[in-house]
């Protein structure tokens, strides 16, 4: 695969795809680009954002690396479907970043990163990523020790969230893993606003983010970071007033934020389908 090809494949916005594509790099300086992508990311980012035109050089190396990324899906046996989902942020991110910063290219190098890595997955509705507990968890008979092996569960943009959708997700990737990366997983941890109890206050039994929040045992909430607003509104405001009100979400968040009250990031952890019993 070109390219090219998997820029055109990916339905990047134009205006990106043609800036990444446009710009001129040698065969020495990617690997250079390579090499430190590959021992230090914030190295890496760092010396990034001192270019002119960090976000399309950064697209440009990564659309470069994810042909790499390709083959290395294709030496696993990992159907091409899942690696077209799992790029697919690549455009997500590039929307953003036009709409964010009214430049062609990619700002979030770090998420994207993960992709070529194949540290992050899409599987169906829902991304996920091997990684291990920070610290314990206590939760009636549950009792996870700190580095507890988890898939951590990520919630991409795009379509509804519909119950059926999420459990074929679900249930799909224990053994995804265990085919293709020859690792096993008992439980999904997630970390997210979708899962702030907060939410219950704002949204009808119906709403999609609720089945998702309804699949996961929700252990512990935090406030700090404002990933609700972001999401719902596509800014922060120190002034929760500044908020459009253009869907009945962000009627309902603008108005429980100005009655003073927040939404954090909730916690929560489910048991991957080992049985049948598992995947309802």
């Amino acid at each position: 695969m070109t390219v090219q090809e998997l820029a055109a494949r990916l339905s990047l916005p134009r205006r990106s795809r043609e800036a990444a594509l446009a710009v001129p790099l040698s065969g020495a300086e990617e690997q250079a680009w390579r090499r430190l992508f590959a021992r230090d990311q914030q190295a890496f980012e760092e010396e990034l954002s001192r270019r002119e035109a960090p976000e399309r050089l950064a697209l440009a190396l990564y659309l470069r690396w994810g042909v790499r990324t390709y083959e290395e899906y294709r030496g696993r046996g990992i159907p091409d479907a899942v690696f077209w989902d799992t790029f697919h942020d690549f455009a997500l991110w590039s929307k953003e970043c036009e709409r964010a910063t009214g430049r062609p290219g990619l700002t979030e190098w770090g998420w994207n990163a993960l992709l070529l890595r194949m540290e992050v997955v899409r599987l169906g509705r829902l991304e996920y990523q091997p990684h291990t507990l920070d610290r314990g968890i206590i939760l009636g008979d549950v009792s996870l020790a700190a580095g507890t092996p988890v898939l951590e569960v990520h919630i991409p943009a795009g379509t509804r969230l519909r119950r059926d959708d999420l459990l074929s997700s679900l249930n799909a990737a224990g053994a995804f893993f265990q085919r293709y990366f020859q690792r096993d997983f008992l439980w999904f941890h997630c970390h997210s606003w979708l899962l702030s109890p907060e939410l219950r206050e704002l949204l009808t039994a119906e709403s999609g983010i609720l089945q998702f929040q309804h699949l996961f045992t929700v252990y512990d909430e935090d406030f700090p970071i404002r990933q609700a607003e972001e999401r719902v509104f596509g800014t922060v405001e120190q002034d929760p007033r500044e908020y459009p009100e253009n869907t009945s979400l962000q009627r309902a968040l603008k108005n429980y934020l100005l009655e003073g009250k927040c939404v954090g990031m909730g916690k929560g952890i489910r048991r991957t389908a080992v049985s049948a019993l598992d995947s309802q």
